[in-house]
């Protein structure tokens, strides 16, 4: 029941933001509630979030493309609206980063499918028969997203047949 209770947390959490943003553009999320998005040259992470002096800093790598940065920007945004007092503390470990067996990556994973995928869009790419590669690929994100997606969904009464589970280590590089 817990794990019902936090995602609708994150559900409602996310489509408040979109909704004050009027846009479900991660970096123009970042943007107007004044996280700074920097580009950095990492060689082992796509991104990373952090607070420094009080102000909200997502660093995300140059060596990923256009759409794997907006995943992993909706990801680091996450971090700030789920577990900015960790960041602030320096208790996150940016070695266990992206992988979804820990509590605190599953959540970013699932603020990030939230911002980024509709599920009104979801629904009709369903109804209208595509599966779920073809749907992950006309929304522009990586499979493993929209199973998050999709398993987030079932939780909250829908009744997709998931042909698989999301790889925990996605979001890593490889």
């Amino acid at each position: 029941m817990a794990g019902i209770m936090i995602s609708e947390a994150i559900h409602e959490k996310a489509n408040r933001l979109i909704k004050k943003c009027g846009t479900r553009n991660p970096f123009k999320i970042a943007k107007e509630i004044g996280v700074h998005v920097l580009w950095w040259d990492f060689s082992d992470l796509k991104g990373m979030y952090k607070v420094i002096d009080r102000s909200r800093f997502i660093f995300i790598s140059h060596n990923i493309d256009e759409y794997e940065q907006r995943v992993v920007c909706a990801h680091e945004l996450g971090h700030d609206m789920l577990h900015r007092d960790s960041a602030k503390t320096g208790a996150f470990n940016e070695f266990m980063l992206y992988d979804m067996r820990t509590r605190p990556e599953y959540e970013a994973n699932v603020f990030a499918a939230e911002i980024l995928l509709d599920d009104k869009e979801i629904i009709e790419l369903a109804e209208y028969g595509y599966h779920e590669q073809q749907i992950a690929s006309e929304m522009c994100v990586n499979i493993n997203l929209l199973l998050v997606k999709l398993n987030e969904m079932n939780k909250r009464g829908y009744k997709f047949n998931l042909s698989r589970a999301p790889r925990a280590d996605f979001l890593r590089f490889k």
